[in-house]
């Protein structure tokens, strides 16, 4: 592959959360305006919390606007100057697959908590920058507070002259709020992962932005009994909170982060920032400082006098136009690099080569697995090549899709011992992850395999991604929960009964990402009535029934299904459809009269019936409430299933279905009744629009395609188990370090 010839190769976290990345797209854009052509080679260091699934705005619009060329991890790059902001970015070998040669390399090093450890980290930081940036870098720290950690921790490393301070990123015009009586103090952070500073008793993940308006009569027992606000993210942005406040409140301390960008946006907007006092090194006359107890003093004596509010303004200024302004990064980089070349060049076709991501699914007792990641993978961009691994026997259903797809036996089906399965599958997931090189695997289970994370673990580069549906029975796999920490980004499709959720899962929503409930189809291809009853052999004008009661692998809905070809069959006006799934293992002898409905999906003939009797899995559940479709809902109640009764309960209680369980098949016949009056079908379906209009609103797979496409585009950077361990050992052993293999990582 011919290389792409660039000025600067940038590598930096360029996800939300990172609360540098702003910075960091500031500087980029600053050299991109300057003439320099730019590639950006996005890194996820476990060293850096983030939001792994969103792109920070202005890195977005770096790629968006051709400012600047998005690298993939398989680029050749032919580069001047090879810049990573951020040390934290080498705290492990990056697995990327291409080449960067340089003729310049420097590293930012922004945060001197990433020094502090032992030496054999350092050494590791140093040679993984050396290797991925090809040749010894040249350290630049971005104040003198990460200076002093960096000649404290790495003595010999080779440092910059002068230190290479954050750009100050832009902010929006926002017109100012009118005078107060009092001064009013905020506090926010740009990184909803960061933990927060002020004890507001909020729980532990609370909004970002919390703004505290001063009166005379809370000032002794500040803060909490002075008024405070919180405003969550979607309600108010950077510049409107700032645009509400007279100081900030920074929730940063100096040994983490010496160059809050959060202090360089109230700069810019004319706040005065209130800082411990270790921050006077980087900030000098341009802020206040003090503690937390010391702010609503500051914040009044600021209100009482000009003076103080004039020599603050104009010391803000200068810092602005001086060591944190654009231009003086540009200048320090023309320093070392020269001019931009004229020959540079970045072909899209070289700097984001097609990748594939890995559908993992295991076996269900029916097809809501499968189909999940049938709906994501339909809906990932052109650059991301879907490939299926499926312990399901429906895994056809992908290849009829256009998808490759491959079947692994799920223990129980090929009766191997578990732990040996595991062994097996670790096995034949190293043999397929060698084979399709994917950027990224993607989970829909229940139980992440241990086979599955064997082999994970030997292939860190691969992002990993677990679809975890909700409405667990509780207590229900614990131990499978807390393997959500292997795993990059959870993903939750929404289900509308959600609200009735009280199982293991529910508890633990700070770690997914929530999308909306996640449907195969679009609306535009599910087939009109009158097309979808020719397919079947139904007649348009009849009352249709759909009979889809589930798989019945592992729960019997004989009984259920039996009872209602027994009270509608042969009945004029009435055409009734059994739904036969084609993992079925029991297939029922079809009456006279009776169609079929097997073609996959189901979805997309649902609009040729006026109601349903079905069981209330997932997907069926949400296709049958958009479509709008009257259910008497037949709940599997099975141990080991999600709660469909509560799925079955939620539609009963909205008056957009009924309940039927299978205990109880004598309630068939009522159900049917009510199910048969023209009028009680139209109530349901006026109580359920809500339900369908929020559903046809978002599909939830667009969102999830999206955020796994955000992490295929990233190098993902993590430590082996074995580098793990080795250093967990460093501070434990007071023999020091342990000898590592080299090249281990």
């Amino acid at each position: 592959m011919a290389a792409v010839r660039l000025d600067l190769c940038v590598l930096a976290d360029v996800r939300v959360g990172d609360v540098a990345a702003p910075a960091h797209a500031a500087a980029i854009a600053a050299l991109a305006r300057a003439g320099y052509r730019i590639g950006v080679l996005p890194v996820a260091p476990e060293a850096i919390r983030a939001e792994p699934w969103r792109l920070d705005p202005g890195h977005a619009a770096l790629f968006e606007s051709g400012h600047a060329v998005r690298l993939s991890a398989r680029a050749n790059v032919d580069c001047t100057l090879a810049l990573a902001f951020d040390a934290r970015l080498f705290a492990a070998r990056p697995m990327a697959e291409g080449r960067i040669r340089s003729r310049h390399r420097l590293v930012t090093v922004e945060r001197p908590a990433a020094l502090v450890g032992p030496r054999l980290s350092l050494d590791r930081m140093e040679a993984a920058a050396a290797v991925v940036l090809g040749g010894t870098p040249l350290w630049a720290p971005t104040t003198a507070i990460a200076r002093e950690a960096l000649v404290h921790a790495a003595p010999d490393w080779q440092l910059t002259e002068e230190d290479w301070p954050s750009v100050a990123p832009d902010l929006p015009v926002h017109p100012r709020a009118a005078g107060r009586s009092r001064p009013a103090i905020g506090s926010a952070r740009i990184s909803a992962a960061r933990p927060t500073l002020l004890d507001t008793g909020l729980p532990e993940t609370p909004p970002r932005l919390l703004l505290w308006r001063l009166r005379g009569s809370s000032i002794p027992d500040w803060p909490r009994p002075a008024p405070l606000e919180v405003w969550p993210e979607d309600r108010v942005d950077m510049a409107g909170l700032l645009a509400q406040v007279d100081l900030l409140a920074n929730p940063d301390e100096a040994a983490d982060d010496p160059c809050p960008v959060e202090a360089l946006l109230a700069l810019r907007a004319g706040v005065v920032p209130c800082l411990p006092p270790e921050y006077r090194p980087v900030f000098g006359a341009a802020a206040l400082y003090g503690r937390l107890h010391d702010l609503p003093r500051r914040a009044l004596d600021l209100d009482a006098d000009r003076g103080l509010q004039a020599e603050l303004a104009e010391a803000g200024r200068d810092l602005l136009a001086g060591p944190f302004a654009s231009g003086t990064f540009v200048a320090r980089v023309q320093g070392m690099i020269g001019p931009p070349r004229r020959d540079s060049f970045a072909p899209a076709v070289h700097a984001t080569p097609p990748s594939r991501v890995l559908f993992h699914s295991t076996n269900g007792v029916g097809m809501g697995h499968l189909t999940r990641q049938l709906a994501i993978a339909r809906r990932l961009p052109e650059r991301l090549r879907p490939v299926f691994l499926s312990h399901s026997q429906a895994v056809d259903v992908a290849r009829s899709l256009g998808f490759p797809a491959e079947h692994l036996p799920y223990h129980a089906a090929s009766g191997q011992n578990r732990a040996h399965w595991n062994a097996h599958l670790c096995e034949a997931l190293e043999s397929i992850l060698a084979f399709w090189r994917p950027s990224a695997l993607v989970f829909d289970g229940n139980v992440p395999f241990v086979g599955l994370l064997d082999a994970l673990d030997r292939r860190p580069g691969i992002a990993r991604i677990w679809i975890r549906r909700g409405l667990w029975g509780p207590n229900r796999d614990m131990d499978a929960l807390e393997r959500g920490r292997a795993f990059d980004l959870i993903l939750e499709p929404g289900d509308p009964a959600a609200a009735l959720d009280d199982g293991p899962t529910a508890d633990r929503r700070a770690e997914v990402r929530d999308v909306a409930p996640v449907r195969l189809l679009d609306p535009a291809e599910i087939a009109e009535r009158s097309a979808a009853c020719a397919d079947l052999g139904l007649d348009p004008a009849d009352v249709n029934v759909l009979i889809a009661a589930g798989s019945g692998n592992n729960f019997d809905m004989g009984g259920i299904v039996r009872r209602a070809l027994d009270l509608l069959v042969h009945r004029p006006g009435i055409g009734v459809c059994l739904a036969t799934w084609m993992i079925s293992r029991d297939r029922l002898d079809l009456p006279g009269g009776v169609a079929s409905l097997a073609g996959y999906p189901f979805a997309r003939s649902l609009d040729a019936f006026d109601f349903a009797i079905a069981a209330a899995g997932y997907n069926s559940f949400v296709e049958h409430l958009e479509r709008g479709l009257p259910t008497i809902w037949t709940p599997n109640e099975h141990a080991e299933q999600d709660r469909q009764i509560l799925r079955a309960r939620f539609a009963a209680e909205a008056g957009a279905g009924l309940l039927v369980r299978s205990t109880e098949p004598f309630r068939l016949e009522a159900a049917l009744r009510l199910m048969l009056d023209p009028d009680r079908r139209a109530a349901m379906r006026e109580n359920g629009r809500p339900l369908t209009e929020a559903l046809r609103a978002a599909n939830g797979a667009e969102a999830a395609a999206a955020a796994i496409a955000g992490l295929c585009d990233s190098t993902i950077v993590r430590q082996s188990p074995t580098v793990r361990d080795a250093q967990a050992s460093v501070s434990a052993s007071p023999a020091g370090p342990p000898e590592v293999p080299a090249g281990v990582w």
